[in-house]
């Protein structure tokens, strides 16, 4: 028997995320336009952090995640659940744009057996304190393979 060893690094990436009071479901993939050096999410690494960098910050101040294998959030893969895991936003130099960032580290493998799942998609559920303003973000999900 023998250990897994990752090899790689890379990330995923999911564009301009219109976030809400609710949560809701952001497949993270790749997009070689808005992203070019994003990859298809792999079918197993080990999860090591999710990034969300606010394009539109509006009045949110928070943002709660969790990862799950499907679109409809009811298979969470990160610590916590469905319940998620809370972080505040930062404001970086630009007025009105502002980032955070969870640490996982966490293995992931795909399961064809559960519904509402595709191969080389994960999905992070999103939901932020306050969307009176569209708060907008892109999000990526660092990974190695």
């Amino acid at each position: 028997m023998s250990i897994k060893s990752w090899t790689r690094s890379s990330y995923s990436f999911g564009s301009e995320a219109g976030l809400s009071t609710d949560f809701r479901a952001f497949a993270v993939t790749y997009d070689l336009v808005e992203s070019p050096e994003s990859e298809l999410f792999p079918d197993t690494c080990n999860i090591q952090s999710v990034e969300f960098e606010f394009t539109t910050k509006g009045d949110a101040t928070t943002v709660t995640m969790f990862l799950a294998r499907d679109s409809n959030g009811s298979a969470g893969v990160t610590p916590g659940g469905t319940t998620g895991a809370t972080g505040t936003l930062v404001e970086g130099l630009v007025s009105g744009k502002a980032s955070v960032s969870f640490l996982v580290d966490a293995d992931y493998h795909f399961d064809s057996s559960v519904a509402n799942t595709s191969t080389g998609t994960l999905y992070v559920i999103a939901k932020v304190d306050d969307a009176g303003s569209n708060p907008v973000a892109n999000i990526r999900v660092n990974w190695r393979g």
